[in-house]
């Protein structure tokens, strides 16, 4: 693998994963009895007005279900009428190396189609739930005709869950032959988690700064929120325990967070420039 193309000015794209509250729960076995979603409703709403006030766009990993809810619906439909690109986060947002080969199929290729038809959009870009992603998957993430992959992180680890001689920090094509192409997560080296707003907010702006303090200079950056980072706080009596607070960022308000995610998109538009995630990849298609 080789890089396979280079921009003077170093370009960044925001990108949004739409797992609710439900999601949440779900991917850690806790039951869940709150009424409805309102992570997701709270979240998105105030997702798309923050980019609002902020002028920037950004691209939102949806998972194919929620549009059969009517409850979620018109926020989905509301991404495509502000401007914003659409992905795919999957069908049902379970873990891909779980699944069979024929519900890795339907998961990849029916949450394309789907999004498609019902939004009216084209679905260019795939992310694995969880970040988890083994080579078959890749492959089908390829076959059903997806612009890019944005599920790895540049670590032997991620290298090797998918047999790939190696992840690049920069976007790439991993698979020999194919046109996929992988718009990495941003490498987070020797710290102990990524960097990205969720965990930051949880640990500290400062943890948000050293991460990108040691991000290789001149290579692309994706900046990935969750609705968590948005969202109003889940009523602790509801959810119940101190993990679970943290894990919803349900320990801060909303207007807290929101403040501490204009720091943070402040702060990579300083060294950045917001782009696309086309833009991102479109310089490896070459």
């Amino acid at each position: 693998m080789t890089r396979m193309g280079t921009n003077e000015r170093t370009q960044a794209s925001v990108h949004v994963d739409l797992d609710g509250g439900a999601d949440i729960f779900a991917a850690h076995g806790w039951t869940y009895e709150l009424e409805g979603d309102p992570m997701f409703a709270s979240g998105l709403a105030n997702a798309l007005d923050f980019f609002d006030v902020e002028d920037a766009r950004a691209t939102f990993f949806v998972i194919a279900r929620d549009l059969g809810d009517l409850a979620k619906r018109p926020l989905l439909e509301e991404i495509v009428r502000r401007g914003h690109a659409v992905a795919s986060h999957t069908t049902t947002h379970r873990l891909l190396p779980t699944l069979s080969t024929e519900e890795k199929r339907r998961e990849v290729f029916e949450s394309k189609a789907r999004i498609e038809a019902e939004l009216g959009v084209e679905v260019e870009g795939f992310r694995a739930p969880g970040f988890a992603i083994d080579r078959e998957s890749l492959e089908l993430v390829a076959e059903a005709g997806y612009a890019y992959d944005s599920s790895l992180f540049p670590t032997q680890r991620d290298a090797a869950k998918t047999r790939l001689q190696g992840v690049l920090p920069f976007p790439h094509r991993p698979l020999e032959g194919r046109e996929l192409i992988e718009v990495p997560m941003p490498s987070h080296g020797r710290m102990p988690f990524p960097f990205h707003p969720s965990y930051s907010l949880v640990l500290g702006t400062w943890y948000f700064r050293l991460g990108l303090r040691r991000t290789e200079h001149g290579v692309p950056l994706v900046l990935l929120f969750h609705l968590t980072d948005f969202a109003e706080p889940l009523p602790y009596e509801a959810i119940g325990g101190v993990g679970k607070k943290l894990f919803t960022i349900s320990h801060l308000s909303a207007r807290t967070k929101r403040e501490r995610c204009r720091k943070m998109l402040a702060r990579v538009r300083r060294d950045y420039e917001l782009v696309p995630t086309r833009a991102l990849f479109e310089s490896a298609q070459g």
